[in-house]
């Protein structure tokens, strides 16, 4: 049986919401799942939240801490460590992921071996940005070109292929070892104008799909239709059973030495 992780998941604000999750991810398959929490913006909870979540089910979530740069402090990111989380969630910078006022945050994870998931594209939110000076252009896929360069030994993951940047997205995890990518995002959001568009038209190269990540990055009750959806992608591809372990669970567990 196919060990299955997902590797971009998020805990909602929600009563009793990680028992829920749990229950699909039994129903699912899903093994593990790596959870953060983003705050009241996206209608999730805190890292406070996914503390308790991952302490109380040690054997299945994963802690990824959130960071919002130029908000966070750069020693969070060591007391996440301390704390037992194994991934680093970066999204709404202030300024461009690539500033070098920022640097500092991805010193510290590629010095803690903690993997970081970005996200990159347009942002969706359901709470109130007025305020929070929220700018998608600041997280473009390019902006993490230098920071895999000057930090090849952190692990980067491009959440959603960039949404809409996706050939950028695609061709910077072409180029650099070090940068995967994942196909998460809703049913019916930029994942069905890929798959018209054909997502090959992106992932080209050959081995192309050894560089995916799985994650779902959905209300837990969406789960189970973006777990066939992207079965069904694979299949459609021929991507051979040995890279789709790597996708399922290879790829993600070997960033957090598990």
């Amino acid at each position: 049986m196919r060990r299955i992780i997902d590797a971009h998941a998020h805990l909602y604000k929600e009563k009793e919401y990680e028992k829920r999750l749990l229950k699909t991810m039994d129903q699912c398959g899903i093994e593990k799942c790596c959870i953060s929490g983003l705050g009241d913006l996206f209608y999730c909870g805190t890292n406070e939240d996914v503390y308790h979540t991952m302490k109380e089910y040690p054997d299945r979530y994963i802690g990824a801490y959130f960071i919002r740069p130029g908000v966070s402090a750069v020693s969070e990111i060591h007391d996440a460590f301390t704390q037992g989380f194994h991934m680093i969630k970066v999204s709404i910078p202030k300024a461009p992921y690539d500033d070098l006022s920022y640097y500092g945050y991805w010193k510290q994870a590629e010095e803690y071996h903690m993997p970081i998931l970005f996200h990159t594209g347009v942002i969706t939110y359901t709470g109130n940005p007025r305020g929070e000076l929220i700018n998608s252009w600041y997280m473009h896929p390019m902006r993490l070109e230098p920071i895999a360069n000057e930090f090849p030994d952190l692990n980067i993951i491009l959440a959603h292929l960039g949404v809409h940047w996706n050939k950028d997205a695609a061709e910077l995890c072409r180029m650099r070892s070090n940068v995967y990518v994942d196909l998460t995002g809703e049913a019916k959001g930029w994942r069905s104008r890929a798959d018209v568009e054909g997502m090959d038209k992106y992932l080209w190269w050959k081995d192309a799909w050894k560089k995916v990540v799985f994650g779902t990055d959905v209300y837990y009750e969406k789960i189970p239709k973006i777990l066939q959806e992207d079965k069904n992608r694979l299949e459609k591809y021929k991507v051979s059973e040995k890279t789709q372990k790597l996708i399922f669970s290879g790829n993600i567990s070997k960033m957090l030495g598990i």
